[in-house]
Protein backbone atom coordinates (compact mmCIF):
# COMPACT_ATOMS: atom_id res chain seq x y z
CA UNK A 1 0.00 0.00 0.00
CA UNK A 2 2.78 2.37 0.90
CA UNK A 3 4.32 1.63 -2.49
CA UNK A 4 1.10 2.24 -4.27
CA UNK A 5 0.74 6.07 -2.40
CA UNK A 6 4.80 6.95 -3.34
CA UNK A 7 3.73 6.10 -7.11
CA UNK A 8 1.12 8.15 -6.93
CA UNK A 9 2.85 11.01 -5.14
CA UNK A 10 5.83 10.77 -7.34
CA UNK A 11 3.68 10.52 -10.58
CA UNK A 12 1.53 13.90 -9.53
CA UNK A 13 5.31 15.40 -9.01
CA UNK A 14 6.19 14.87 -12.57
CA UNK A 15 2.81 15.58 -13.95
CA UNK A 16 2.99 18.88 -12.79
CA UNK A 17 7.02 19.99 -13.43
CA UNK A 18 6.42 18.33 -16.93
CA UNK A 19 3.14 21.16 -17.20
CA UNK A 20 6.22 23.77 -15.90
CA UNK A 21 7.84 22.67 -19.29
CA UNK A 22 5.46 23.64 -22.15
CA UNK A 23 7.35 26.64 -24.22
CA UNK A 24 5.82 29.55 -24.60
CA UNK A 25 7.15 29.89 -28.44
CA UNK A 26 7.07 27.69 -31.18
CA UNK A 27 8.22 28.06 -34.69
CA UNK A 28 8.93 26.48 -37.90
CA UNK A 29 10.64 27.33 -41.04
CA UNK A 30 11.47 25.96 -44.37
CA UNK A 31 14.83 26.36 -46.46
CA UNK A 32 14.98 28.13 -49.78
CA UNK A 33 17.02 27.90 -52.70
CA UNK A 34 19.53 31.64 -51.92
CA UNK A 35 20.04 31.65 -56.10
CA UNK A 36 16.40 32.37 -56.59
CA UNK A 37 13.39 32.45 -54.47
CA UNK A 38 10.32 32.60 -56.30
CA UNK A 39 8.15 29.12 -55.49
CA UNK A 40 6.25 28.71 -52.56
CA UNK A 41 7.71 27.88 -49.15
CA UNK A 42 5.45 25.73 -46.95
CA UNK A 43 5.50 26.17 -43.40
CA UNK A 44 3.68 23.53 -41.17
CA UNK A 45 3.19 23.75 -37.36
CA UNK A 46 1.33 21.05 -35.15
CA UNK A 47 -1.22 22.91 -32.87
CA UNK A 48 -2.33 21.66 -29.66
CA UNK A 49 -3.51 24.38 -28.03
CA UNK A 50 -6.68 25.47 -29.03
CA UNK A 51 -7.10 28.78 -26.81
CA UNK A 52 -4.33 30.37 -25.71
CA UNK A 53 -3.75 34.00 -27.85
CA UNK A 54 -0.71 33.98 -29.74
CA UNK A 55 2.02 36.79 -31.92
CA UNK A 56 2.81 35.48 -35.10
CA UNK A 57 5.90 36.62 -36.89
CA UNK A 58 7.71 35.85 -39.97
CA UNK A 59 11.75 35.66 -40.07
CA UNK A 60 13.90 35.54 -42.83
CA UNK A 61 17.27 34.07 -42.98
CA UNK A 62 19.43 36.00 -45.82
CA UNK A 63 22.92 36.53 -47.17
CA UNK A 64 24.45 39.20 -48.87
CA UNK A 65 22.98 39.07 -52.32
CA UNK A 66 19.75 40.11 -50.55
CA UNK A 67 19.64 43.74 -50.95
CA UNK A 68 15.93 44.64 -50.33
CA UNK A 69 14.29 46.77 -47.90
CA UNK A 70 10.91 45.45 -48.20
CA UNK A 71 9.62 42.47 -49.58
CA UNK A 72 5.94 42.02 -50.60
CA UNK A 73 4.98 38.38 -49.79
CA UNK A 74 1.43 36.55 -50.12
CA UNK A 75 0.86 34.27 -47.50
CA UNK A 76 -2.00 31.51 -47.49
CA UNK A 77 -2.92 29.92 -44.22
CA UNK A 78 -5.06 26.62 -44.17
CA UNK A 79 -6.06 25.15 -41.17
CA UNK A 80 -6.24 21.75 -39.92
CA UNK A 81 -10.28 21.83 -41.51
CA UNK A 82 -8.92 22.94 -45.10
CA UNK A 83 -10.45 26.66 -43.88
CA UNK A 84 -8.09 28.73 -46.56
CA UNK A 85 -7.07 32.40 -45.23
CA UNK A 86 -4.89 34.39 -48.12
CA UNK A 87 -3.95 38.12 -47.90
CA UNK A 88 -0.54 39.83 -49.14
CA UNK A 89 2.10 41.57 -46.38
CA UNK A 90 4.66 43.79 -46.79
CA UNK A 91 7.64 42.59 -44.62
CA UNK A 92 10.06 45.88 -44.09
CA UNK A 93 13.15 44.46 -43.55
CA UNK A 94 15.14 46.17 -40.65
CA UNK A 95 18.93 46.96 -41.33
CA UNK A 96 21.19 47.38 -38.76
CA UNK A 97 24.37 48.97 -38.51
CA UNK A 98 28.17 47.51 -37.56
CA UNK A 99 29.99 44.94 -39.10
CA UNK A 100 27.85 42.49 -41.35
CA UNK A 101 28.09 38.34 -40.59
CA UNK A 102 27.70 36.26 -43.60
CA UNK A 103 24.20 35.66 -42.58
CA UNK A 104 21.80 37.85 -41.15
CA UNK A 105 18.15 36.96 -40.04
CA UNK A 106 14.80 39.68 -39.13
CA UNK A 107 11.89 39.19 -37.24
CA UNK A 108 8.52 40.73 -38.53
CA UNK A 109 5.65 40.98 -36.78
CA UNK A 110 2.69 39.93 -38.37
CA UNK A 111 -0.36 39.46 -36.26
CA UNK A 112 -1.49 39.46 -32.48
CA UNK A 113 -3.47 38.26 -30.71
CA UNK A 114 -3.75 35.27 -33.05
CA UNK A 115 -5.94 32.31 -31.65
CA UNK A 116 -5.72 28.71 -33.19
CA UNK A 117 -9.24 27.22 -32.62
CA UNK A 118 -8.78 24.04 -34.28
CA UNK A 119 -6.32 21.18 -33.09
CA UNK A 120 -3.89 19.52 -35.75
CA UNK A 121 -1.60 20.68 -38.38
CA UNK A 122 -1.78 24.72 -39.66
CA UNK A 123 -0.10 25.27 -42.64
CA UNK A 124 1.50 28.79 -44.09
CA UNK A 125 2.14 29.04 -48.03
CA UNK A 126 4.31 31.94 -48.06
CA UNK A 127 5.71 32.97 -52.06
CA UNK A 128 6.91 36.20 -53.14
CA UNK A 129 5.74 38.19 -55.52
CA UNK A 130 8.67 38.85 -57.59
CA UNK A 131 12.22 36.38 -57.75
CA UNK A 132 14.66 37.16 -54.33
CA UNK A 133 17.95 36.21 -54.44
CA UNK A 134 19.34 35.53 -51.24
CA UNK A 135 17.22 34.39 -48.77
CA UNK A 136 17.77 31.38 -47.07
CA UNK A 137 15.17 30.51 -45.40
CA UNK A 138 11.92 31.59 -44.36
CA UNK A 139 9.74 30.78 -41.19
CA UNK A 140 6.56 31.55 -38.60
CA UNK A 141 7.14 32.07 -34.85
CA UNK A 142 4.05 31.85 -32.61
CA UNK A 143 4.60 33.40 -29.21
CA UNK A 144 2.23 33.75 -25.92
CA UNK A 145 0.16 37.24 -26.73
CA UNK A 146 1.09 39.44 -23.67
Amino acid sequence: MKRHIRLLVLSGVLLAGAGGCVSPCQSAATDINPAQWRHTAEIRIENTDTVTWRDAALFLRYDERFKEDTLTVRIAAVSPDSLRFEEYFLLAIPRTEGPAALTSEALIPYRIRLRLDRRGEYRWCITPVRNVRGVEAVGIRLSKSN
